[in-house]
């Protein structure tokens, strides 16, 4: 990996790191959503200072190139990242229904106690 490209991918991924912890601390984001980000980019920030691990791992994985493997790694870490933040959303989705049937319902029951108390049986 050249020199330009480490600097590069160093820069952007620090660059990363720090948008991150700037979001948590002002409060934007929660820690939970945010470890992923920050274990990737900090991932990215180890690869550009020692780019022998991705040489390392490819050699041992058979893989021609190291870009190859981090291209290959940073595909599947996205396909996962987006695999469970479809399932989060998901279980908003249910969490926002079962609650407007709730507020439904609650509704439904004031009105008709509201009708009851105006015009007695």
């Amino acid at each position: 990996m050249s020199g330009e490209i480490r600097l590069l991918l160093f820069a952007g991924a620090l660059l990363t790191l720090i948008y991150f912890a700037h979001y948590i601390r002002k409060g934007r984001m929660q820690i939970d959503y945010a470890i992923y980000w920050i274990l990737f980019s900090s991932a990215l920030v180890l690869l550009s200072l020692f780019p022998g691990i991705a040489t390392w791992f490819a050699k041992m994985l058979k893989i021609k190139s190291p870009a190859n493997l981090v291209y290959l790694i940073i595909i599947f870490s996205m396909i996962v990242k987006l695999f469970t933040t479809t399932l989060k959303i998901s279980k908003l989705n249910q969490q926002i229904s079962e609650l407007t049937q709730h507020i439904a319902l609650y509704e439904s029951n004031q009105e008709e106690q509201q009708r009851k108390e105006h015009f007695p049986e």
